[in-house]
């Protein structure tokens, strides 16, 4: 039975895909994931996320192409592969999450998925997760 849950924000998983900073604190954590040790989620909107930040960061002068969204796909597909299961969020929990406070729409779905599941939040440095109006676990990557 595994030990910790965690969700994971979109911040995280890019600094991960792209070796960035605090990618090596992700990468343990999805190690643990990926060999049974923990539970990992992602939010559906935080996978819209990651894949059109990937095309973006891919395609050509900051817009997607046909390979920087396949890319994209494929490194989606790969956080699937190391264990993360995308969740779908209760739209008005996640709305009202929203309404309290200045998270993006994005942030929101994933705070609202880890109070719903009871599980820690990865997050980066970003300060709007200080004050939400849920009780959540947080747990920050620092750059």
């Amino acid at each position: 039975m595994p030990g910790r849950a965690y969700v994971f924000d979109t911040e995280p998983l890019v600094a991960f895909l792209y070796e960035e900073p605090g990618h090596a604190d992700v990468a343990e954590r999805l190690d643990e994931v990926e060999v049974g040790r923990s539970d990992g989620s992602i939010a559906e909107v935080t996978a819209s996320e990651v894949f059109y930040l990937v095309a973006r960061v891919e395609g050509v002068d900051g817009r997607p192409t046909a390979d920087s969204f396949r890319i994209a796909d494929r490194d989606v597909r790969t956080l699937a592969r190391r264990g993360l299961t995308l969740r779908r969020t209760d739209w008005r929990f996640a709305g009202e999450v929203k309404a309290h406070g200045s998270l993006s729409l994005a942030d929101s779905y994933a705070v609202a998925l880890a109070a719903e599941r009871d599980e820690t939040l990865v997050v980066g440095a970003d300060e709007d997760f200080d004050d939400l109006p849920v009780d959540v676990a947080i747990e920050r990557i620092e750059a």
